[in-house]
């Protein structure tokens, strides 16, 4: 059987995992962090938080522009949204991000980082 020797081992490398992992690895505990999916970053970074956001803050300009006659400036004459666009934004905006939460830059805070799924259970022969 095969033993590791790790001070904490983090499951998920979403928002909070990835705190836990930076800080953990500062302060000089060996660190593992485990993710399943190929990246970094979680839900909130790939569906959730980041995309919903961006994807809110081009809407709310939108509506502004949309209601600059409101404000005393010049009637807009807006064209219909192109969402291939704004889709386009929402992945470098998460681009933007992602390069933050690199599996590279956890290494380099000293983090051992491995993807794959992670299984609890007794080993064959161990009772």
């Amino acid at each position: 059987m095969a033993l590791y020797d790790y001070d904490i081992g983090i499951i998920g490398g979403g928002a909070a995992g990835l705190t836990i992992a930076s800080g953990a690895a500062q302060l000089g505990a060996k660190t593992l962090l485990i993710e399943k999916e190929p990246q970094l970053g979680g839900d909130c970074l790939h569906f959730g938080c980041v995309p919903s956001k961006t994807l809110i803050r081009s809407a709310y300009l939108y509506h502004q522009f949309k209601q600059a006659e409101r404000f005393g400036l010049p009637v807009v004459d807006l064209p219909p949204v192109d969402f291939a666009r704004i889709a386009k934004r929402i992945q470098d905006v998460i681009g933007q991000i992602q390069r933050h939460d690199s599996a590279e830059r956890f290494c380099r805070l000293g983090a051992k980082v491995e993807f794959g799924t992670v299984f609890f259970g007794i080993p064959t022969g161990s009772i």
